[in-house]
């Protein structure tokens, strides 16, 4: 599904989304953060601007908190957990 087609419960593209709660993403010292997470998505909206964001929670991460941060509902990659393509072994 293209990055574009998420939508809001009101049916909002994710470009008219909110930011998230200054509460929702914690520090992580760790690889565990946003980038990394399975449900990360970014998509460039009309302004040419790149939004990063959160399909769970139905929001925007604010940038250069996807580099920091996590959320608790964080899951690691697909690719990571078993490797790429192991449909093709």
């Amino acid at each position: 599904m293209p990055a574009a087609a998420l939508l809001a419960p009101s049916g909002a593209p994710a470009e008219e989304w909110e930011f998230l709660e200054w509460n929702v993403l914690k520090p992580s010292r760790t690889g565990s953060v946003c980038i990394t997470c399975q449900h990360f998505r970014y998509e460039v909206g009309r302004h040419c601007v790149t939004l990063l964001t959160c399909p769970i929670h139905q929001g925007l991460i604010p940038q250069g908190d996807h580099l920091t941060k996590r959320c608790s509902q964080w899951v690691a990659r697909q690719e990571v957990r078993q490797g790429w393509c192991p449909e093709g072994a």
